[in-house]
């Protein structure tokens, strides 16, 4: 009997147990799938197709656009160089003198035509400097396009033809508007593409419009971004050229370092001797061109006087009396007319 009621509190303990095993299993299995539950839940957004699509499209548009020379990726561009054929604008500026004012215009010309280059815009002003025996300076103003790699050669080629009075040189680095330019370029024109293929697919009315609008600003940008490009081409090529010409009787003297104060005297005592050679120079051509004329005028006068003496002599005589008697009384009744009149008083 007594085995028997061990028996029963041992078997009642085990079922006791096997309860409390169940109970924990059922509810670490609700832990469970309430812990995995809210993970699901996120989980429905990313079966949408139209992210993962522009994503996919956006990394194609990224390999094109690298494949293009369009952009570069962060860890390229960070490396990259600068290219290495640089748009340079080359400007040159000349004050020139001529004594032959023809020949040198005419050389000058010549000069641009051989090196392949062309004149924008010239002008020319003045008259001869031998017009009429007078003194006009000619002048003229001309702006030339040369090509680039012959623009020294004809700027010494111009100085053996005139004296250069000044000479100034510069450039101007295009290099990165240049590119950022043709960048930009390359990307409106594959914009222009894709509009072109989504416009062949477009069945609405409405966004065949608005694709139309859109295309033609493209093309619009396109048209001036390609104008640019041709327009910076054409000054990388050719450089820009400007000459001031002027006619000279004499050539300027260009200004060299400071001198000494002996070179001073020296250069004051030459020209004080210069401004003596040039009195005397104009003095001699005073008497030679003027003396003659002026002699003339002279001779003229004095016989006009001669001619005036003899008519009022003449006068005198016809109204009686020598002209000297005449003139003597005339003398004497001055003298007296103031005797006479102490004499009334």
């Amino acid at each position: 009997m007594k085995n028997h009621r061990l028996i029963s509190i041992f078997a009642l303990l085990m079922a006791l147990a096997l309860v409390f095993c169940g109970c924990g299993g059922s509810s670490d299995s609700y832990k469970m799938a309430s812990s995995s539950a809210p993970a699901a839940a996120p989980a429905a957004p990313m079966m949408a197709p139209a992210p993962a699509e522009k994503y996919m499209a956006g990394d194609m548009e990224v390999a094109e656009m690298e494949e293009m020379g369009i952009v570069t990726t962060a860890s390229n561009s960070s490396g990259a160089a600068m290219p290495a054929d640089r748009k340079i604008v080359k400007h040159s500026n000349m004050e020139l003198e001529t004594k032959d004012f023809d020949t040198a215009f005419a050389a000058i010309m010549d000069v641009i035509s051989k090196s392949g280059g062309y004149v924008e815009s010239q002008s020319v002003s003045g008259q001869s400097i031998r017009y009429n025996d007078d003194y006009y300076e000619r002048s003229a103003s001309i702006n030339a396009r040369i090509p680039a790699a012959k623009l020294d050669e004809v700027t010494g080629s111009i100085g053996g033809i005139c004296n250069i009075t000044s000479h100034w040189e510069g450039i101007d680095d295009i290099t990165d508007t240049y590119f950022d330019t043709d960048a930009r370029l390359k990307s409106l024109e594959l914009q222009e593409e894709r509009l072109l293929d989504i416009l062949s697919k477009a069945e609405n009315l409405e966004d065949v419009i608005t694709l139309e609008a859109k295309l033609s600003d493209v093309r619009y940008e396109i048209e001036s971004l390609t104008a640019r490009i041709r327009r910076m081409d054409s000054q990388v090529a050719y450089s820009y050229l400007n000459m001031n010409l002027r006619e000279v009787v004499e050539y300027k003297q260009v200004s060299s370092a400071p001198k000494s104060f002996g070179e001073r005297i020296n250069d004051a005592f030459v020209r004080s001797g210069k401004k003596l050679e040039n009195f005397f120079e104009d003095t001699v051509i005073f008497i030679i061109e003027d003396f003659p004329l002026m002699l003339i005028h002279i001779v003229i006068f004095a016989a006009v006087v001669v001619i005036l003496v003899k008519a009022v002599g003449w006068v005198i005589v016809k109204m009686g009396g020598s002209p000297k008697k005449k003139l003597f009384s005339i003398k004497k009744k001055a003298e007296a007319a103031p005797e006479k009149e102490t004499n009334d008083k």
